[in-house]
């Protein structure tokens, strides 16, 4: 029995790497290189660079999404201590290749699992870690819709016509979940929900979560809006409030990539301001910007990772 668990993480890792192969294959086969070249010419040599440097910063923030989980799991005790450099490979693949490989909350925590199993970090803290990566987004999702309908209501398109008023209680309400949260966190240690005892990470490290989803929700939104055509069209913040519909949408889906639902909620949202192929080709770059190149650098740190497990393995005697 033990000689086969010594064989489990290995074929786990082989497995996922499949899974990681097929799902970019899947992705690459619904995007046309005509269509990704035609979109590139029509776009303006500046807003590229400059989507391409926001690109850049938003890898950087995936590389720290997973930072707030590891300081609890450290604070909680039992966890080592992980070199930044590690603690960024692990959450920079997480992110990236989840949403290639579809069931986003799934194929994270087996990446994470393989990443920090590997570097002897306990269940409990891996536990940890999974836990507050996967919240994050949800927590990021509220807190700036919930600030844009205070803000600015009319900002948002929302099927119907609602009265203002209604628009910031609603905000308010959604800004209420985030909120409640850190003050729960700073006066609690844990809270019991359905039975269950949860412990709490502190307010700290609640709001460290909470500020890097919303820096990697703007910055993603940013690329968007740098590729998108220049003409009397939607400002950053209704751009923002579509992505964070048509976001949602996609990743309730567990489809990879949200293809099909993450592009029809933007061209519906845009229908408005944009013609439909203008839209459409301003979609598909971001795609190709955002989701696909993000997964098949990811995928390479992913695959090198394992070979040098696989090496590292072999050289001991």
């Amino acid at each position: 029995m033990r000689r086969l668990l010594k064989f489990l993480p290995p074929v786990f890792g082989l497995l996922l790497l499949v899974a990681i192969v097929f799902g970019l294959h899947r992705v690459l086969e619904k995007v046309g290189l005509a269509a990704i070249f035609a979109a590139f010419l029509a776009t303006p040599f500046w807003d590229v660079v400059r989507a391409v440097g926001l690109l850049a910063a938003s890898i950087c923030i995936m590389a720290a999404y997973d930072l707030p989980g590891v300081f609890f799991a450290r604070r909680c005790g039992g966890s080592p201590h992980l070199p930044y450099p590690s603690i960024g490979l692990a959450s920079f693949c997480a992110y990236a290749l989840s949403h290639v490989l579809g069931a986003t909350a799934l194929t994270a925590a087996a990446i994470r699992l393989r990443f920090y199993a590997h570097w002897d970090v306990p269940p409990g803290g891996i536990a940890r870690i999974v836990a507050l990566s996967g919240s994050s987004f949800t927590l990021g999702v509220l807190s700036l819709l919930g600030t844009l309908l205070l803000a600015d209501p009319s900002s948002v398109p929302l099927p119907g016509a609602l009265e203002s008023g209604l628009l910031r209680a609603l905000g308010l309400a959604l800004l209420a979940v985030p909120v409640f949260y850190v003050l729960a966190a700073r006066k609690r240690d844990a809270v019991v929900v359905l039975g269950k005892r949860i412990a709490l990470p502190g307010a700290r490290i609640a709001l460290a979560q909470i500020v890097t989803s919303c820096l990697d929700i703007c910055c993603a939104c940013a690329i968007l809006h740098a590729v998108l055509p220049a003409a009397p069209g939607p400002t950053y913040t209704t751009t923002l409030s579509l992505y964070l519909g048509a976001f949602a949408a996609g990743v309730l889906s567990g489809l990879p990539g949200g293809v099909g639902v993450f592009d029809s909620v933007l061209l519906l949202g845009f229908s408005d301001y944009l013609p439909a192929a203008q839209a459409l080709g301003a979609i598909l770059l971001f795609r190709v910007m955002y989701f696909l190149t993000p997964a098949c650098l990811a995928g390479l740190c992913y695959a090198g990772h394992e070979l040098w497990i696989y090496a590292a393995r072999n050289r001991k005697p």
